[in-house]
């Protein structure tokens, strides 16, 4: 990135993204997250920065934050997984020299800071904390675009980071990066009056600050630390001897003060993890965090046990019905199951992400490494229930279809293309029929070619070594194009027809495949206003898929009803 377009791209990031444990413990525990004083040295500054944005603030901030009830929301989950999802930088690392740098300064600062209130009890020592946590926000958003960039003012020892130099380096210094960051995340008052102000004299601070004992705390804190070796150029224009003056406090007092919270101030472990800090590398943690919300906004109730009552009432409306056809009772049949599926892979998700999350966090401080290996197994085996759940609710819950105009014959090469190296590996002749060039469909292509898709792979697992497999075309219809895959398999016996369409029926031995193939492709054809059948023929296996020439905007409609 060019240099001096850094700055202003740190100013513009969404959010500081908070590290993978973090966003656990928000869909996990949020309640432990409001009885974690923001003077405590393993704070997530990215964390807190959201908490602070999203989260009702306590009743009494010289206890606390934040209130646990008000961690509890589902807003909160759901607009970190939103961000998580919409947003693949904002990130900086830990364990970057910036990120060391500013914890450094940041643990300090706050150990002296509580010594500060209690010995002046003149504000919360909460909201110092966070300030002290937060100053140091411009070298952290320039290090989550840029880590090399951040990086740059502290490569020479002999020389401080200047905000000169920050500006000149970055375009903007940090200071600046963080005012704007303040002011675009809508920070609270008592906490946006202060970041980016820690450079102006008093006579200006009055006028600023929203709480002028808030600033004058948290102002003489950083200036302190800044001047006994921790520089990042944020105090850069304060005047100490207005502030001793304004504090009422000396130089003796002042290095009692900092000998008392140095001696006090815990050294910082870091315990090293076993699961990586960047949440954009763990899949999973967008989906605990999207189950975590949904579950806070269910509160427990069970929608898998209202669906299974929605299945019992349509199963007696068949019995009332016995007349019906197959066909229609197959699709009132797949109808209710494709509902169940969505519930069930709801309620599958739930103690999914749990597992997960709790395996995960054990993972990071296991220093045993067998069983830091079985939870590493645990958590790979998650994230492939994780897969399966993810196909289910495609079936389930199919997007809306966006028709497109496309021919048959680049549909069907499409199929052959995909699927040839599937047939060769299983040594099935693969082959396509006839197919009318002037044929065409008006579909979702990416609904109907995963369709078309399932069925011929269908195919070509049951043809067998040595085996063939054919797909091919005919538009005599006015209103429809069909497709017809057929294969030189055994064929179905009465049971396996009965269930060919639902999910996680297999008719082959258990484990070659999930049982989402027909029911998937019979769902998207469906979307497309089409049909998918099995025409009974002495010799061979034949499936019929059924396509309308074009899609009207009412089947839309009803599709998205």
């Amino acid at each position: 990135m060019p240099g001096k377009a850094v700055g202003r791209t740190a100013a513009g990031v969404p959010w500081l993204c908070p590290n993978t444990d973090s966003l656990i413990r928000l869909a996990d525990a949020p309640a432990g997250l409001a009885r974690q004083s923001a003077a405590d040295g393993s704070v997530d500054v990215g964390l807190l920065a959201f908490l602070l944005r999203f989260a009702p603030p306590a009743a009494q901030p010289e206890l606390s934050l934040f209130c646990p009830s008000a961690l509890s929301v589902a807003a909160l989950p759901d607009t970190a997984a939103a961000y998580l999802a919409a947003t693949p930088s904002g990130w900086a690392d830990p364990e970057s020299a910036v990120a060391k740098r500013c914890r450094e300064f940041s643990t300090r600062a706050n150990a002296f800071a509580r010594a500060l209130v209690a010995h002046t009890r003149r504000t919360s020592a909460e909201r110092v904390a966070a300030i002290m946590w937060l100053a140091p926000l411009g070298w952290l958003a320039v290090a989550s675009v840029d880590p090399g960039a951040a990086g740059e003012p502290l490569h020479d020892p002999a020389s401080l980071p200047t905000p000169e130099l920050q500006a000149e380096l970055w375009g903007l210094d940090q200071n600046a990066i963080a005012r704007r960051l303040a002011n675009r995340w809508r920070l609270p008052d008592w906490i946006a009056t202060v970041l980016g102000n820690l450079n102006l004299p008093l006579v200006a601070a009055r006028a600023v600050a929203v709480d002028f004992d808030l600033f004058i705390l948290a102002q003489f804190a950083a200036l302190e630390t800044e001047r006994r070796g921790h520089s990042l150029g944020l105090t850069a224009g304060a005047d100490r001897a207005s502030l001793l003056k304004e504090l009422k406090l000396d130089d003796a007092t002042v290095g009692e003060l900092w000998a008392a919270a140095t001696a006090a101030r815990q050294t910082e472990t870091v315990t090293p993890s076993n699961v990586d800090p960047n949440p954009h590398k763990v899949p999973l943690v967008t989906n605990l965090l999207k189950m975590a919300g949904e579950s806070r906004r269910r509160n427990g109730a069970s929608l898998v046990v209202r669906l299974e009552d929605r299945l019992d009432d349509l199963h007696r409306a068949v019995a009332h019905v016995g007349g019906e056809a197959d066909t229609r009772v197959r699709d009132a049949k797949l109808a209710a199951l494709a509902e169940l599926a969505a519930g069930a892979g709801h309620e599958i998700n739930n103690p999914l992400a749990i597992i997960s999350g709790h395996a995960q966090r054990l993972a990071r401080t296991e220093p045993d490494p067998d069983r830091g290996a079985t939870l590493q197994t645990i958590i790979r085996q998650t994230q492939r229930i994780s897969g399966i759940v993810r196909d289910l609710m495609q079936f389930a819950r199919p997007s809306q279809p966006k028709p497109h105009r496309v021919t048959a014959a680049d549909l069907v090469n499409a199929v052959r293309d995909e699927l040839a190296p599937f047939a060769a590996e299983k040594r099935v002749r693969l082959e396509v029929g006839t197919v009318p060039a002037n044929a065409f469909v008006r579909c979702d292509l990416a609904q109907l070619k995963h369709a078309l898709v399932a069925v011929v792979r269908n195919g070509i697992e049951a043809a067998g070594a040595d085996g063939w497999t054919r797909i091919s075309c005919h538009d005599s219809d006015e209103e429809f194009v069909t497709f017809t895959i057929e294969d030189s398999g055994p064929g179905l016996n009465a049971a396996a027809l009965e269930h060919a369409f639902d999910p996680f029926y297999c008719g082959r031995s258990a484990g070659r495949g999930r049982g989402l193939g027909l029911p998937t492709a019979w769902q998207f054809v469906r979307q497309n206003g089409g049909d998918v059948r099995h025409e009974p023929v002495s010799g061979l296996t034949r499936f019929v898929v059924t396509v309308p020439r074009s899609i009207t905007l009412d089947f839309l409609d009803r599709q998205s009803a």
